[in-house]
């Protein structure tokens, strides 16, 4: 059994040295392309396109993603309650999640992800509402609710 493990160890040792080669081959394989297409831009402006250069890189981030990345560090509970403590009447989640995007700046970041923003809100109101700070009545449309601070 020792022996069956040590030949293990070695064909791992082996695997990783030309792992270790490959990596050491494609740097230098880099390296050579980046002078080929340098080389080629001094007679060819036109040539050779940057986009062309560049691995296609697609957003794999989900929306959900966007908005926790977005919301990363910032006490949104707080901004929340101040949001609708200023709010002359009750306000819809999706209404508020704007309010507090624009208070924050968030300008074109939100692109896209609006409605998950506003349903991270709701959850957020949901938990604020079991927790007693604030309360919710049906909106005029039945199907969604209007926040306010429970006084």
């Amino acid at each position: 059994m020792v022996s069956v493990v040590e030949e293990l160890k070695a064909k791992l040792a082996e695997l990783e040295a030309r792992l270790e080669a490959i990596r050491a081959e494609a740097l230098i394989l880099e390296g050579q392309k980046a002078a080929f297409t340098t080389v080629i831009k001094v007679f060819d402006p036109l040539a050779i396109n940057e986009r062309d250069q560049q691995p296609k890189k697609r957003d794999r981030s989900t929306p959900g993603r966007r908005v926790t990345d977005l919301l990363r560090g910032r006490d949104v509970r707080r901004g929340v309650l101040e949001l609708l403590r200023d709010a002359e009447e009750p306000i819809l989640a999706g209404d508020l999640s704007k309010q507090f995007a624009e208070r924050e700046s968030f300008g074109a970041e939100i692109d896209g992800i609006g409605p998950n923003l506003a349903g991270r809100f709701s959850g957020l109101l949901e938990r604020m509402e079991q927790a007693g700070l604030v309360r919710s009545s049906g909106a005029p449309d039945g199907r969604r609710r209007l926040w306010e601070i429970a006084r």
